[in-house]
């Protein structure tokens, strides 16, 4: 079961950068050299972009969360 935020949240999630290749495409975090794919197409690259951002915006609300003192 999916929980509604009940309070807004900012947070500034990391930029990433997109490379392609031979028709291939790669992504990383910017100004790091760790590239993960291929991806075989830019949908898919940006599509991962998008769950790591998910993934790092929820641990971050839950860090806050539980600095915070509020129960999830």
């Amino acid at each position: 079961m999916k929980k509604k935020l009940t309070q807004a949240r900012v947070f500034a999630l990391r930029g990433f950068t997109i490379k392609s290749e031979s028709g291939k495409f790669f992504v990383s975090p910017t100004g790091r050299n760790t590239w993960a794919g291929p991806y075989k197409s830019l949908h898919h690259a940006t599509t991962a972009i998008a769950r790591k951002l998910s993934r790092e915006f929820t641990q971050r609300n839950g860090r806050l969360q539980k600095l915070m003192g509020v129960q999830s």
